[in-house]
């Protein structure tokens, strides 16, 4: 309309050599919506700043996040954004541990399919605000809850706002847990100060992958769980009634990004991402065979393995010289806890445990 020379593209680099090559002065390029807000611009704008004979300028328009909350009447200075469209980003971690999350959509990643997954995590109740065609004529704006969201079908360009009432409160996850917390049956569990060791030996990133193998009541997975605001735990358990119980505290403390994995390790690994780091708390007697396919899934993953016996230490340190583990350390905790006698305190002693971790060195013993 303007009679002018146009190149319509997505790709940065064929913007850049177009402009590059052409005798023209001034150029306008049109991307959609806030040029500073999950735009082509941020790569367009890196390469043009590199190139000191190209004067740039920025002239952002409004944002579908800033529309969308304008419709809702509602403010956006406390609301975590999170874009799927064209990435993987961990969703379920994001409205665990924010009351308001805004999701831009997009791909496989469309509103009834984030719903679904909060349905099946136990967050269907949650109130959501799905927006598309934003701006258009056919704009179409829904409030549910998003067990029936999950049941309608939306344009895959399209943005969301899930409300989490009772997203986790951070100084839940900065403590340890005390052992009275969980719910645990007569499933035995690692106890408090021995979880806080061996958890902080694993070397958590936020966006860490965890296997907790052999989970028992699940105390290490929902420990470890609610560090993780960007990352995910899988806890591995082939006994009926511990499952029972992971699942039970997973619902207490609404850590909704654990995945509990039904089965025998190291054959549970199989489907299962890449591991950053592995907890090791039971191992049926197959520790070597568990080390090994943990290698193989990663070969610098930290491990942590945590025993009560010396035979279980002496095949635990075998494994780490065997498969060639860096960093390894060996800690013995034996523990005493007060316990009220009548007006006295008495020290009543636990268990000694012997805490083996290590790092993988990249080679794996063939």
């Amino acid at each position: 309309n303007l009679n002018k020379e146009i190149l319509t593209s997505i790709d940065t680099e064929e913007i850049y050599k177009y402009i590059l090559k052409s005798s023209k002065e001034e150029f306008c390029v049109l991307v959609s919506g806030d040029s500073g807000f999950f735009s082509l611009s941020k790569t367009l704008t890196k390469k043009f700043v590199e190139n000191s004979q190209i004067e740039l300028r920025n002239i952002p328009a409004i944002s579908s996040l800033q529309y969308f909350c304008s419709k809702l009447n509602m403010s956006w200075d406390n609301i975590k954004i999170v874009s799927l469209h064209g990435r993987n980003a961990n969703f379920i971690c994001n409205i665990m541990f924010n009351k308001r999350t805004f999701l831009l959509t997009g791909g496989s990643m469309k509103p009834e399919y984030i719903c679904k997954v909060l349905s099946t995590k136990g967050l269907g109740h949650l109130k959501v605000w799905v927006g598309e065609n934003l701006s258009y004529h056919n704009e179409r704006i829904r409030e549910d809850k998003a067990s029936n969201i999950a049941t309608m079908k939306f344009d895959s360009l399209a943005v969301m706002i899930v409300e989490n009432d009772e997203a986790i409160d951070n100084s839940l996850c900065l403590r340890s847990l005390r052992d009275d917390e969980f719910i645990t049956g007569k499933t035995p569990m690692t106890k408090s100060e021995v979880r806080t060791v061996s958890i902080s030996k694993l070397n958590l990133k936020q966006d860490s992958i965890v296997y907790d193998v052999g989970a028992g009541t699940g105390s290490v997975s929902i420990e470890i769980a609610l560090r993780l605001n960007e990352g995910c735990l899988y806890a591995i358990e082939k006994n009926e009634s511990s499952l029972e119980l992971i699942h039970k505290n997973i619902e207490k403390f609404k850590a909704f990004n654990t995945q509990v994995i039904k089965g025998n390790a190291p054959e549970a690994f199989d489907n299962l991402p890449r591991p950053d780091c592995a907890f090791i708390g039971g191992s049926s007697g197959r520790l070597d065979e568990i080390i090994r396919e943990l290698l193989k899934k990663n070969p610098y993953v930290n491990v942590v393995i945590n025993t009560i016996t010396l035979e279980s230490l002496n095949e635990g340190l075998d494994c780490m010289a065997k498969y060639k583990f860096d960093n390894v350390e060996i800690i013995n905790m034996t523990i005493a806890k007060s316990k009220k006698v009548g007006t006295y305190n008495m020290m009543m002693g636990q268990n000694p445990i012997y805490i083996i971790s290590g790092r993988g060195s990249g080679i794996i013993e063939s």
